[in-house]
């Protein structure tokens, strides 16, 4: 029963102080993709360099995170790199659970996005394993992206993890129970978290390559085709899509003013200008916020 799976990982009996000190509030869409750079490290137990530099975001996100501008002094007190600071907060985050199912439902809607950002490893994996078939675990991953933080805390792992080839690289799309999760999912945060991350790994893609690093242009590169995928998914479905594809003409738009120009644009022209994109990485974003929109590129 479920009462009976709710061991002690789940984020109720988890050590309290030890997520008290990792949390993080994402009141912003931008929020999000420091997770995903804190959180993929943990995931992998490798460099969350890795992770910062698919999204190439830990320096610039939202200013309503008094976690993120700590990160963000501590890197330049100190000179460290972004993948230096990230792992060093990712020590912190709760320890994820063996088998997703040690998780109730409830559990899964009541973790934060650190609790979140770390069970999405778990379930991940369980499903790229086969877990797919079984209906608990598409229970556990409706029930994750049905809130914001549960949401951010999903993408941490699905778009960045190379591992996941059956359930997010697969020719035939995205598995169905993704799929069908991610249709069924608050909109109101999928959507523009989707075009971030499809816009952002674009335009961290080209920086890495005119450095040279071809190893982190891949898996930039990588994140951005999952993140086009998500978002071709969301804007072709019969009732998802209209939402989804009002917020990318809008952030389709706001790519072709002129950042530095006095023109409004709202919430996307003010994302573009924070963002400092060069020329050549604004093109690339419009090119691949046309294809989202399956239009020709103009």
């Amino acid at each position: 029963s479920e009462p009976a799976r709710r061991e002690s990982s789940g984020p109720r009996t988890m050590a309290r102080s030890r997520q008290r000190g990792a949390r993080v509030h994402v009141g912003g869409v931008g929020l999000a993709a420091v997770g995903l750079c804190l959180a993929a490290a943990w995931r992998s137990r490798q460099s969350v360099g890795h992770a910062v530099e698919a999204f190439g975001v830990l320096g610039r996100c939202g200013r309503n995170s008094a976690s993120i501008r700590e990160v963000r002094r501590l890197a330049q007190a100190v000179g460290r790199s972004h993948g230096d600071v990230a792992a060093s907060m990712s020590a912190k985050m709760p320890a994820p659970p063996v088998d997703p199912l040690e998780w109730s439902i409830d559990d899964v809607r009541a973790a934060d996005f650190m609790g979140s950002a770390s069970y999405a490893g778990s379930l991940c994996r369980a499903l790229e394993q086969g877990g797919a078939d079984g209906e608990e675990y598409q229970q556990r991953l409706s029930a994750m992206l049905g809130h914001g933080d549960g949401a951010r805390g999903f993408f941490v792992t699905y778009l960045t993890d190379p591992a996941l080839t059956r359930i997010a690289d697969a020719p035939q799309g995205i598995a169905p129970v993704v799929a069908s999760a991610l249709r069924g999912a608050d909109l109101e945060v999928v959507a523009p978290l989707a075009i971030m991350n499809l816009a952002m790994p674009t335009a961290t893609a080209l920086a890495h390559a005119a450095k040279g690093d071809e190893a982190a242009a891949a898996r930039s590169a990588l994140t951005a085709r999952r993140g086009l995928r998500v978002l071709q998914l969301l804007a072709s479905d019969a009732e998802a899509g209209a939402p989804v594809r009002e917020q990318l003409r809008r952030a389709r738009e706001a790519a072709d003013e002129t950042p530095g120009s006095g023109a409004d644009g709202g919430e996307w022209h003010q994302f573009y200008k924070r963002s400092k994109y060069g020329d050549e990485q604004m093109a690339a974003i419009r090119s691949v916020l046309d294809d989202a929109l399956g239009v020709s590129a103009r």
